[in-house]
């Protein structure tokens, strides 16, 4: 490849020595937009993007950050559903070398205020519905552009996007351990905490996920899930690496869930068990001719919720809901595999075993720790045994542990 194209491609880190190649989820969106320029990669409502247009508004975002005076590792953040704006944030914003801080939308403006001061971002991108939250901030020194979410011209966003370039700038970036996100906490234990993502974290997490999960070229991923959360679980960047197409959603709605699902031919999407229960018991839910992955995390989906999934299956039991989860937490219950009859049974024994096992546990350590002996133990010199509450929430810990290696078994 010579001239502008190989620019494109290969330009998206500075490169000081030539055996080395950075690693950063930008280089997604460069490859997928050259070699399939033409497919749709983003819908949203009756807008759809190329993966051309995609990529000519990214880089017109990071080219806007750049000419609106922000310099390396600066932070931008953005309170957005997720729309086609946040998305094009997780490209843009590290395009540019700058860090991007996506902010829970349920936050209070409190909350909201403390982020931008702490994290000491210099742009914020706020959606139209959640600028009253901004309102009552103090925002001197940063920039501030409202998005209405509308595509047009007249849209202050699509106004910023419209006055830069479309051409990919030059990097910034010097080392794949540069931060590329800082993602909060919700605080409820206190002031939000940030978390510092890097560019090689961000990028082989990415493919670990649509590795797992099964993504392909034809994958069509609906965002339910909140990118503002751990990056979408890092399916901002996921899904552009396999070249599918992203179906934004600016709110969970069960029943417009299934008509997406039907309408645009959705292959993946995401979402905690109160999410999947919410679609499993919708109006509208159906039997469907063709699998769809549902990746859970958050909470272990319960026995009944996967039953409710293979109730949905298509024809000969063959479920079409399947569930995993990515994220892989004590109770994890195991990889993509359709759930038939028997191996459902199975699970609810296991969690009947492991519950009445836990309950007999808790039964047996709590009469233990409320004994004469942890009375005489109590004071300054219970700090150096090892009886109390430390060693009974371990013991508890270990055994959950256990419980979940059998349901992975399973």
């Amino acid at each position: 490849m010579a001239g502008k194209n190989a620019k494109r491609v290969l330009r998206i880190s500075k490169e000081t020595q030539p055996y080395r190649t950075e690693l950063t989820p930008v280089s997604f969106l460069r490859r997928s937009a050259y070699v399939f320029p033409d497919k749709i990669a983003v819908v949203h409502g009756d807008r759809r993007y190329t993966y051309r247009q995609f990529e000519e508004r990214a880089n017109r975002l990071a080219s806007g950050l750049r000419a609106a005076g922000l310099r390396h590792l600066d932070r931008v953040a953005f309170i957005c559903p997720n729309t086609p704006a946040m998305l094009e944030a997780h490209f843009g914003v590290p395009a540019a070398g700058l860090v991007l801080v996506p902010i829970n939308t349920r936050l209070t403006s409190d909350e909201i205020g403390y982020i931008l001061k702490h994290s000491g971002a210099k742009a914020l991108f706020v959606d139209q519905e959640f600028e009253p939250l901004v309102k009552p901030l103090d925002l001197q020194g940063v920039k501030v552009v409202r998005v209405d979410d509308t595509g047009a011209p007249g849209d202050p966003y699509e106004d910023f996007l419209a006055a830069a370039s479309p051409e990919p700038g030059e990097p910034w970036l010097e080392d794949e351990y540069e931060t590329i996100s800082i993602n909060y906490t919700s605080g409820t234990t206190g002031r939000p905490k940030g978390v510092m993502v890097h560019h090689r974290g961000a990028y082989l997490n990415a493919l670990g996920e649509g590795i797992e999960t099964g993504m392909t070229f034809d994958t069509k991923y609906l965002w339910t899930l909140p990118m503002f959360h751990c990056n979408g679980w890092c399916f901002t960047w996921t899904v552009t690496a396999m070249s599918g197409t992203h179906v934004c959603l600016r709110r969970v709605e069960p029943s417009r869930i299934w008509e997406l699902i039907d309408r645009e031919g959705i292959t993946h999407y995401c979402g905690a068990p109160t999410v999947q229960i919410g679609i499993v018991n919708d109006p509208k839910a159906h039997k469907l001719a063709r699998p769809v992955t549902c990746a859970v995390a958050g909470a272990p989906p319960s026995p009944t919720l996967l039953g409710r999934l293979r109730e949905l299956g298509g024809d000969e039991g063959t479920p079409s809901l399947v569930d995993h989860e990515p994220a892989g937490p004590a109770e994890r219950l195991g990889q993509v595999v359709p759930l038939v009859a028997p191996e459902l049974d199975l699970v609810r024994e296991v969690h009947e075993v492991v519950a009445a096992e836990l309950k007999d546990d808790v039964a047996r350590q709590a009469g233990r720790l409320q004994g004469p002996r942890l009375l005489r133990t109590r004071g300054p010199r219970c700090a150096g045994r090892r009886r109390g509450n430390h060693r009974g929430h371990d013991y508890i810990r270990r055994r959950r542990m256990r419980g979940s290696e059998i349901a992975r078994a399973v």
